[in-house]
């Protein structure tokens, strides 16, 4: 078999780096033949001249469809696999892969498609879904939520929108999403999407190793990016309340309102910014990961490195969330944005018999199985096999 991956990487590296690269090394190392046609926004560097010229170039770029034709025409791949297009790329790698009836699969790491900045949510607003079912994202644009921008907020929703009008996204033969909510909330937009079209498909984490839950230590663990959808506030607000040890791991917008917590509270110790083998190692060792954010999330890669080393999680209970943690069998859920509710949550799990800490252990262990590479290999090729198999149906 022969893949195509498509991807366009931004200007600041992200986790859809990653599993682009993650992918390639997968399908490769099993045996599959992969080519990779890359794109970047160096251009992009924010000036009136720039933007213009970005908005143009955003709708169609020729240049990217005659590196994919190129390309499709050297290789000639089984199957397209976009990881992003946004906005180098563009839409026009689709149109070309279709044009010469080759399947394409796009992933949809985030919900661009439908929502100018991605996240469903807003400064101010966490979730928002105004504009989810909406042809015109006008809230959008009138929040500026695109990079704080009223005039790149347009041009995005312009682009989509006149992509959504000439049909480009149901020219797509599956949509890969991470999580069933995701699916749910794709399927309900402004794409007008079929169910058969979408379809979920999880990142994995490669096997990190498991902690034996006997030798963990007495405190809590965060990791990740400190910032207020996180929930930082809220277990900053719990830490004040009720007196347990909690490990801070990360940087973001309220690193200081972070380390002046950790001043004041002697049982907070912030680090920063850490090393992957730190993070892994504090993982290993910790009571339990707690993952307090008051967004949806997509699929945290570090509540699968906490089901892979058998590590128990407290979690909110928000949309999405609480589909990827089982309250009572790999963790606990709490409230979502009640420091009060995760104070009780993290009391009782300090006073658990170690028989209960080693079954959420063990749970969570079983819970790795379905992110993990041999897991996701499987669905991969799934996917790709039955679209080969469609297309030679209609020859």
């Amino acid at each position: 078999m022969r893949v195509l991956l498509i991807h366009n990487f931004y200007q600041q590296a992200g986790g859809e780096d990653t599993v682009f690269q993650q992918e390639i090394a997968l399908l490769r190392e099993n045996g599959v033949e992969v080519e990779t046609l890359t794109f970047t926004n160096e251009n992009f560097d924010g000036t009136l001249a720039r933007k213009l010229s970005s908005a143009m170039r955003s709708l169609y770029n020729t240049h990217s469809a005659a590196r994919t034709k190129q390309v499709i025409g050297q290789f000639r791949p089984d199957v397209v696999h976009i990881h992003n297009l946004f906005y180098t790329a563009t839409a026009a790698v689709i149109r070309v892969a279709k044009q010469r009836a080759v399947p394409v699969v796009m992933t949809l790491h985030n919900y661009r498609l439908v929502c100018v900045n991605g996240l469903l949510m807003r400064e101010g607003k966490v979730p928002c879904e105004t504009c989810l079912t909406q042809l015109i994202p006008v809230a959008g644009i009138r929040h500026a939520c695109f990079r704080k921008s009223h005039l790149q907020s347009a041009q995005l929703s312009l682009t989509t929108l006149l992509h959504k009008l000439t049909g480009i996204w149901r020219s797509v033969d599956r949509f890969v999403v991470l999580t069933a909510f995701a699916r749910q909330k794709i399927l309900t937009s402004s794409l007008h999407l079929l169910p058969t079209q979408v379809v979920v498909k999880p990142n994995f984490v490669p096997d990190v190793g498991y902690a034996d839950p006997a030798k963990r230590q007495d405190y809590f663990l965060f990791i990740g990016r400190l910032s207020p959808e996180k929930g930082i506030r809220v277990m900053l607000e719990a830490a004040k309340k009720k007196s347990f040890n909690l490990r801070i791991i990360g940087d973001g917008p309220l690193r200081r309102e972070v380390a002046q917590a950790a001043t004041r509270l002697p049982q907070v110790a912030f680090t920063g910014w850490q090393d992957r083998s730190v993070v892994l190692a504090a993982l290993k060792m910790c009571r339990a990961l707690i993952v307090p954010s008051v967004w949806y999330e997509g699929l945290p890669t570090v509540i699968l490195e906490a089901f892979a080393t058998g590590t128990p999680i407290i979690c909110s209970d928000q949309e999405n969330l609480n589909q990827i943690v089982s309250d009572g069998q790999v963790g606990r859920l709490f409230k979502t944005g009640n420091s009060d509710d995760l104070s009780r949550v993290i009391d009782e799990l300090s006073h658990h018999k170690p028989e209960q800490l080693a079954q959420y252990a063990q749970n969570s262990r079983q819970a790795y199985g379905k992110y993990s590479k041999e897991s996701s290999y499987r669905a991969t090729m799934s996917l790709y096999e039955s679209l080969i198999i469609e297309k030679a149906a209609l020859v």
